[in-house]
């Protein structure tokens, strides 16, 4: 095999057009098994190189294709917040660093009013650091659960999180609200081309259910790591289409429950924590 070009900061240099897998948070099947460390690191050395991923985010064409595609879907209105779920370990890992200057760069162009982070394995130096970035740290682990805005537009990012998260989001706020949401994730039609309708239909009914009326622009996957960004699209509903569904079609039941825990942190864990 011929020998694999990695830049300074020890990513791989992908020149194909084929995509690396998804990064997901894996856990054990058997909750008793979940133990956090609390590993050291270095703040100040994670918030310069979070920096200069930031600069080369903002130069790139990638995010320029994000900025339009978002700004022509919010037109005239606002973005209240941005809510991101699933950085993972943004003082250790690259990929999750590029990510959390990818959020960062959405945040200083939309300006909104607050954005906030969650993820259960953050460690507390990266919770410093995401503090002394500005953003706000969901204590709570609601696993993907949180209620948006039902004024102003909601930007929410689950960069290659599994699909039980986005499912319990879209539980959440299952309603003509979901007007106001922008679902930057990973994309639904992969999702619902590769897997079989009945499957879906019972382990993420709500993206299941929903998908038919999402509009969803594609992404091209222009930046420099291709394992970054990949399979990564724009999510979101215009209000003629919503108009179209009834109230029974928002019937829903209690917050769903997973039987394959592999992809997800649930709150149970978290709570047996060893720290």
């Amino acid at each position: 095999m011929p020998k694999q070009e990695l830049d300074g900061d020890g990513f791989q240099i992908v020149t194909s057009k084929r995509c690396t897998k998804n990064k997901q948070t894996k856990v054990p099947r058997k909750e008793v098994e979940f133990i956090k460390q609390e590993n050291y690191i270095n703040v100040e050395t994670s918030y310069q190189r979070v920096l200069t991923a930031v600069d080369e985010i903002k130069e790139s064409n990638y995010f320029s294709d994000v900025q339009k595609a978002v700004s022509t879907i919010i037109n005239d209105t606002i973005i209240s917040e941005i809510v991101c779920f699933g950085l993972g370990h943004i003082g250790e890992c690259n990929i999750s660093r590029y990510q959390l200057a990818f959020l960062l760069c959405l945040k200083d162009t939309f300006k909104p009013q607050e954005v906030l982070v969650h993820d259960p394995i953050f460690y507390l130096g990266e919770c410093e650091l995401l503090t002394r970035l500005g953003l706000t740290i969901i204590e709570r682990n609601n696993e993907g659960s949180y209620v948006i805005s039902d004024v102003n537009k909601t930007l929410v990012y689950l960069p290659h999180c599994p699909k039980q998260l986005t499912n319990n989001f879209l539980w959440s706020n299952w309603g003509v609200q979901l007007e106001n949401c922008i679902l930057l994730c990973n994309s639904f039609t992969s999702l619902i081309e590769n897997h079989p309708s009945r499957i879906l239909s019972k382990s993420v009914p709500y993206i299941h259910k929903i998908f038919p009326y999402f509009d969803e622009i594609l992404l091209e996957n222009t930046f420099n790591y291709k394992d970054i960004f990949n399979d990564t699209s724009i999510h979101y509903i215009k209000k003629e289409k919503l108009a179209k569904l009834d109230s029974d079609f928002w019937a829903k039941n209690e917050k769903p429950k997973y039987e394959d825990l592999e992809e997800i942190i649930t709150s149970v864990m978290v709570e047996k924590l060893d720290i």
